[in-house]
């Protein structure tokens, strides 16, 4: 079977190609709004691509061809947090996408708790396993219309880790217990893995 990519219309195409690179991660993004709210979203086109400096890049579509809370918070801030949530804490996370105003605070909303974070206005979600404090670096925009998406490259300037899950100077996957995205609605948990030696 082959797909021509001009014949699918924009969600055929995320299907495709999202059930097709995956898993992908599920990160909940936390901002702090102009007016003092915050806001938190799962996101799973968060990728880090760069060590020297330490940048990663989160993907935002557009909310009807405007901007998403997440996506202005960022702008006004220039700061943000990712935050990668343990299975047990995955349904919290991913009810913060629900259809809520901006004046609303979706981490109170869905029961998780916000803390104040050491080096960025952004909040930190007390129930995850790490949060990655990240300031705004760049951002690039493409697309038009309905199909525009901006490109957000944070540079980290912390970590942090619940105890345990940094072990002998590595992540520990079972400990970590985080979620993949496998298309939509599908998941799996980071604990079922194996290892090849090279």
């Amino acid at each position: 079977m082959k797909i021509e990519m001009n014949s699918l219309d924009a969600k055929q195409t995320h299907d495709l190609l999202t059930g097709s690179i995956a898993p992908l991660p599920i990160a909940l993004i936390s901002t702090v709004g102009e007016d003092g709210i915050y806001n938190a979203a799962p996101y799973s086109l968060v990728i880090p691509i760069s060590w020297k400096p330490p940048l990663v890049c989160v993907s935002i579509a557009s909310k009807k061809g405007g901007k998403k809370d997440t996506l202005m918070n960022i702008q006004f801030s220039k700061d943000f947090v990712i935050n990668i949530m343990g299975d047990d804490r995955i349904k919290p996370t991913i009810k913060t996408a629900g259809n809520y105003p901006s004046n609303v605070d979706e981490i109170e909303k869905v029961g998780l708790t916000a803390i104040t974070a050491e080096k960025v206005r952004s909040p930190l979600i007390k129930e995850a396993q790490v949060s990655i404090e990240c300031r705004l670096s760049q951002e690039m925009v493409l697309g038009e219309g309905e199909n525009i998406r901006w490109l957000i490259f944070g540079e980290v300037v912390l970590v942090h880790l619940k105890d345990g899950i940094w072990t002998s100077g590595k992540i520990d996957p079972a400990a970590l217990r985080a979620v993949g995205r496998m298309g939509d609605g599908i998941y799996c948990r980071s604990t079922d893995t194996f290892t090849l030696l090279m």
